[in-house]
């Protein structure tokens, strides 16, 4: 029993002090917790609304906006493999090949550009054959690439008929 801590230590005055608040390390522990609470809560109360930036509860969408921004996917169409040689030295030609698929919004849709294939193929080639290997060389420059796909074949395609446009396979040599 002479082992045991006391739970009640008595002072010099006779004043009786809880054993655990003289133990410094509890103390210093407990005024760390405090500490990092009251920062966790100045920091999502103050700091983050005054520079406009919204907690993660706040920015997560409601079960009502994401059933109505549910989006179909669409019909796949391929164009086929399409070789073209490259924008290049003429001594050293460079060749690209790669596998276009157009998504489209609906099958009705589908079927009108599937019945185009041979003028969106046409398209795609004398994009491709303008290129040089270093303009698809990069991540930035097939996607810009991408986009310029995407813009002209919608331009020959129904109104918001194609969604998306896909690279399958893309081998410049």
């Amino acid at each position: 029993m002479a082992d045991e801590i006391p739970d009640v230590i008595e002072g010099e005055g006779g004043n009786n002090k809880l054993a655990f608040l003289q133990n410094k390390a509890v103390i210093l522990g407990a005024i760390v917790v405090v500490q990092t609470l009251l920062a966790i809560g100045l920091t999502q109360f103050v700091i983050l609304p005054r520079m406009g930036v919204q907690g993660a509860d706040m920015s997560e969408p409601r079960a009502e906006e994401i059933a109505g921004a549910v989006i179909e996917p669409g019909t796949i169409v391929g164009l086929e493999e399409i070789i073209v040689t490259l924008d290049s030295d003429p001594r050293q030609p460079r060749y690209l090949r790669i596998n276009v698929s157009l998504e489209i919004r609906d099958s009705s849709q589908a079927e009108r550009a599937a019945a185009r294939i041979p003028q969106l193929r046409d398209i795609v080639i004398m994009i491709l054959s303008g290129k040089s290997a270093a303009d698809i060389g990069s991540p930035e420059g097939r996607s810009a690439l991408r986009d310029e796909i995407f813009r002209d074949v919608s331009a020959q395609l129904p109104e918001s008929a194609l969604m998306n446009v896909f690279f399958s396979d893309l081998v410049v040599q």
